[in-house]
């Protein structure tokens, strides 16, 4: 119980980001019943639910619960003789995830699929026994076909153990109206140091920065050191928040927020009001977020619609990768009785062909099934190529091969360590300046190391 109240604890300093038992492939495991009494008991069910297997999914996103009853449909289509039932509950992000805690430590009342955070999945992870079902026998026979790095993001011991819904591409979203008004043209931006001689331009024509950094959010700033090999933890959950990486990224940002190429973000983070205001109104130049973000700018910054070019981010040298890190994977807990079934379901749900198309085109995200990226399904018009152009995803295939995993899961401190950076690092160093990078990071890695 110690280990349960350390880890509920920490689970409250959320990530603003936003990823053992035997799986034996029978739908009774993890019941007490004998075996004719699982089966009555089953049968009770699918009885009062029309015939149809009932499958319990926990999310805290309100789309991911309609995906996954779109997806129902499309099963039941298919599959007439294995009938199912999806019944959805949405919680507040904290709530969900204390409770599934909570659950599945007692042994009761867990759902039998359920969407976790990236940042909070090494909580689950930590005990001998695993609380989720090994995924191999659906990720392995087409592995090729996915994007690794993000699969591995979820991969412990050999086993995977969740299935994300995207890839989570760095991108940046150029505003081309303000670009051309200083001359610069966005193939000329390959660097870091690129962009900030274009801010200088378009400073000097235009009076306006050309990118911002968040001050109360870890975006931009994860990106842009995961790019140099930074990150909070190395693979082995060692702490490396004050890596020569991470106060390298720090300077560089520091640098252009001091001649004015760079302002600190209003509002401290791209979900705001305030930062949708002025980006709408051509704040500024850029934004570097993940390809996600497309859904913030044709939802909250329609004015800019057809200004907006989307390319790669600028990069430091050519050893430079990008980081991927998701957003969410869905899992299948060990508690649940049918957990042959909710494997299959969710496989056809998120890494099938149809499903993956329809992760784009109903969620509007990357999925990891990298084959179809290049297909006719990937450029169907919807709001996002309305907004953005049909060439979305000529982006992403032509950064495929540098993509790499971040290091997101492998301490269950990562959501301490984010909120560090969120909420204390960044702030003092880009806004108050009340601390030098090297300073701020080593007290935060203190923190951590303390921290039980």
């Amino acid at each position: 119980m110690k280990r349960l109240r350390a880890i509920l604890a920490l689970s409250v300093l959320t990530t603003a980001m936003l990823a053992g038992c035997s799986s034996s492939g029978s739908d009774d495991t993890g019941s007490g019943n004998s075996s004719g009494g699982k089966q009555t008991s089953e049968a009770k069910q699918q009885s009062a639910n029309g015939g149809k297997t009932p499958l319990t999914f926990w999310t805290y996103v309100e789309q991911h619960s309609e995906f996954f009853q779109d997806a129902a449909k499309t099963w039941n289509e298919k599959h007439p003789d294995e009938q199912i039932e999806i019944k959805t509950e949405t919680y507040p992000i904290e709530e969900m995830h204390s409770k599934l805690l909570i659950t599945l430590q007692s042994g009761d009342g867990a759902p039998d699929i359920v969407d976790v955070n990236v940042a909070r999945f090494s909580d689950f992870m930590q005990g001998k026994e695993k609380v989720f079902v090994p995924l191999n026998e659906v990720i392995e026979p087409e592995k090729g076909s996915f994007l690794e790095p993000v699969l591995d993001i979820y991969k412990y011991d050999g086993n995977y153990y969740g299935i994300e819904y995207h890839v989570g591409s760095p991108m940046m979203f150029y505003n081309t109206e303000i670009l051309d008004q200083a001359g610069v043209k966005v193939e000329d931006i390959v660097t870091w140091d690129d962009l900030h001689e274009a801010g200088k331009k378009v400073l000097q024509a235009t009076g306006k920065p050309i990118i911002t950094f968040e001050v109360k959010d870890s975006w931009s700033y994860y990106i842009m050191a995961g790019e140099r090999g930074g990150d909070y933890f190395d693979e082995k959950g060692n702490t490396i928040i004050d890596s020569e990486e991470n106060a390298k990224t720090l300077a560089f940002m520091l640098e252009m927020l001091k001649d004015g190429t760079a302002v600190t973000t209003p509002g401290g983070g791209f979900h705001t009001e305030e930062y949708y205001g002025f980006m709408s109104k051509n704040g500024a130049a850029s934004m570097l977020e993940c390809m996600w973000y497309m859904g913030r700018f044709t939802d909250y910054m329609p004015e800019l619609s057809g200004k907006i070019r989307m390319a790669p981010p600028p990069v430091w040298d050519a050893n430079s990768v990008y980081p991927v890190f998701g957003g969410t994977a869905t899992s299948v807990t060990t508690l649940s009785k049918h957990q042959d079934l909710a494997v299959r379901f969710l496989a056809e749900a998120k890494i099938s062909a149809e499903g993956a198309g329809k992760i784009w085109n109903v969620l509007g995200f990357d999925p990891l099934r990298w084959d179809i990226w290049g297909t006719d399904v990937m450029k169907q018009d919807n709001k996002f190529t309305q907004y953005f152009g049909k060439d979305i995803f000529d982006i992403v295939i032509g950064m495929k091969d540098k993509f790499h995993t971040s290091n997101i899961t492998a301490s269950p401190k990562f959501s301490l360590a984010n909120s560090l950076v969120a909420g204390d690092i960044l702030f003092k160093v880009l806004s108050e300046k009340s601390e030098t990078p090297e300073e701020a990071l080593k007290s935060a890695a203190d923190q951590i190391e303390k921290a039980k």
